[in-house]
């Protein structure tokens, strides 16, 4: 059931907790807006909501509206719209607890002066779609082009082309009218080649009025950034950027590490402090010569947008703050992070964040959909942008293949082109021009979002009750009874360096016949995910000889424990059969079996 709550002293009277603001930025003080919430179920705290804005349609204007949910100085959701006939909907949202205040703003433009849309894409391509050269039969470039294409970027962010380049270019035009394609420039010089390929390039269907000249300093070169000055078609200008920084002071591993240690009550190896500190080791001096020496070199401050998108290997402050330290994977952390804050100091809008402002409910996790995703939301590409005349209208993150492209060998091994997801942020550069021209892109709410389940119904069998084999190990570290002796922090491993073939299993023995509710596997709670189980087979025995088969399971690349309900099954044995698991090989750090009590 949904609810429509009416705005001002209506929902005051109503909720208890809301509150409202409009202002109006128009001429006409007539054009004043209106809005109301609709929202699901109770409409209280923890309910779907949308905003409902309603101005006056005027011939020949179109109407911008801003709507803004806060409680306190904390953001939950924004949304910047235009419309001809005078009312608008947000995308939703979930009503936070406390005292909500919902800001709606209304500015009245004429219709041939809203201005221009653009599409930006930042996307690290793991040494140019190969996924560092292991890849090599070209058919996941091919792909990736395919995807790509179906972005349909404007303006294109590319870091590790390494060789693919003018592949890309030639695979973006490919079929493309005169006025509808692509010039490719690749910004990293020879010089900088500190990989030996070829890093940054920035793909466009924009003039390129000039490409910026090699910057180079003790902190940064072109294999860091590099850029071009992209003409509009209403004559105003852009200045746009590729970006990468270094990946020393791990901020995505500390994390997940310090996350994954808070959750389960485990010392923590880092502080708050250490973990901050890795910002330092590199990024931060890096990012004081991108932002203070590069940027203003190359723009001469002239006013214009300025638009960077990139690899930067670091967490966001916004993400980690005292406002999502309970959201799923944070693990109470509030992680000021300096390196990140240097951009919003210097007047840029992260966009996804800006478009996706609850950190808990689109966490926009880039970091990774080939490795996995671990215990954290790691965002550690980025999308950019600042000027007075920005608007930012929409920004999701893409990590999995097109649906036409799952059907295909490379989806079990690789399911998304590259170890990084991407990032495409639609934006509006306010001036001549008649505005949005294309349906704006969205972050699906929730993605990625519940990665701590609830225990499963049930009496958890005590480790010291259990045994465990396993078809393949590695001796010692890797042994199967580490897979229930109660610590997370030890793991059962498939043998390697040479890896026997799959599939494998692992078997618990729970000492006697048991009626059972559930089990859990709970994946290696390491950054290192290889090992991690993505397809198997759960069976029981009653003899240990005579296996039968209870569920096929199926899991994502997270180290978030996998429940399986045994609700109505007896047995004396528990078995996982591996089909497939990452780099070849299956780990886990602990089965958890459970008995109905």
């Amino acid at each position: 059931m949904r609810r429509l709550i009416p705005p001002l002293a209506a929902a005051v009277a109503l909720t208890g907790l809301l509150s409202a603001t409009t202002t109006s930025a128009t001429a006409d003080p007539a054009n004043k807006p209106v809005h109301r919430l609709d929202c699901d179920g109770t409409g209280g705290p923890g309910s779907t909501c949308t905003v409902i804005a309603t101005g006056k349609a005027r011939p020949h204007r179109v109407e911008e509206f801003v709507t803004t949910v806060k409680t306190g100085d904390q953001v939950w959701a924004r949304d910047t719209m235009y419309t001809r006939d005078g009312q608008v909907r947000s995308r939703p949202f979930t009503l936070p607890a406390g005292e909500v205040t919902v800001d709606v703003s209304l500015t009245s433009l004429p219709e041939k002066h809203v201005g221009t849309q653009l599409r930006l894409m930042a996307f690290n391509l793991f040494v140019g779609g190969t996924f560092d050269r292991k890849e090599t039969t070209g058919e996941n470039l091919a792909h990736m082009i395919d995807y790509i294409n179906e972005v349909n970027p404007d303006i294109f962010f590319v870091v590790e082309g390494y060789g693919s380049g003018e592949k890309i270019l030639d695979g973006l035009n490919a079929g493309r009218s005169e006025g509808d394609r692509f010039t490719g420039v690749r910004l990293t010089h020879p010089e900088d080649n500190s990989h030996n390929g070829d890093n940054l390039w920035l793909y466009t269907k924009l003039e390129v009025q000039k490409v910026y000249p090699r910057y180079a300093d003790a902190e940064i070169d072109s294999f860091n950034i590099g850029g071009a000055r992209l003409g509009l078609p209403n004559g105003q200008h852009v200045h746009a950027f590729s970006l990468w920084t270094w990946h020393d002071g791990w901020a995505y591993g500390d994390t997940h590490n310090a996350a994954v240690e808070n959750t389960h009550g485990l010392p923590r190896s880092k502080t708050d402090a250490q973990i901050l500190e890795g910002d330092y080791l590199r990024r931060m001096a890096m990012g004081k010569s991108i932002l203070e020496k590069a940027i203003p070199q190359f723009t001469e401050n002239d006013g214009a947008p300025v638009l960077m998108g990139g690899d930067l290997n670091a967490q966001s402050h916004l993400d980690w703050s005292e406002q999502f330290a309970d959201s799923p994977g944070h693990g109470g952390l509030v992680l000021p992070w300096p390196y990140t804050k240097q951009y919003t100091d210097h007047g840029f809008m992260d966009t996804f964040r800006y478009a996706n402002a609850d950190a808990g409910l689109y966490p926009g996790r880039t970091w990774s959909p080939f490795h996995g995703m671990g215990a954290i939301p790691g965002r550690i590409d980025y999308v950019f942008a600042r000027g007075e005349d920005v608007r930012v209208l929409g920004s999701r993150a893409d990590i999995q293949r097109l649906p036409r492209h799952q059907q295909t060998p490379l989806y079990p091994q690789y399911p998304w082109y590259s170890d990084h997801g991407a990032v495409v942020t639609d934006i509006l550069i306010r001036g001549k021009g008649t505005g949005p021209d294309r349906e704006i892109v969205a972050e699906e709410p929730g993605k990625g979002r519940h990665i701590w389940p609830a225990e499963p119904a049930g009496r958890r069998i005590p480790p010291a009750e259990l045994k465990a084999t396993a078809s393949t190990f590695k001796p010692g570290i890797g042994d199967p009874k580490r897979a229930v002796d109660g610590n997370l922090t030890t793991d059962f491993h498939s043998d390697y360096p040479v890896v026997p073939p799959q599939p494998h299993t692992i078997t618990v023995d729970l000492g006697r016949v048991r009626e059972l509710s559930a089990v859990r596997f709970q994946p290696k709670l390491r950054t290192n995910m290889n090992g991690t189980i993505l397809k198997g087979m759960v069976q029981v025995s009653d003899d240990g000889v005579t296996f039968r088969d209870v569920k096929a399971v199926e899991w994502a690349r997270m180290t978030a424990p996998n429940d399986v309900s045994l609700d109505g099954v007896s047995a004396r044995y528990i078995r996982l059969r591996s089909d497939y698991g990452i780099g070849g090989a299956s780990a886990l750090a602990e089965i958890l079996p459970y008995e109905k009590a």
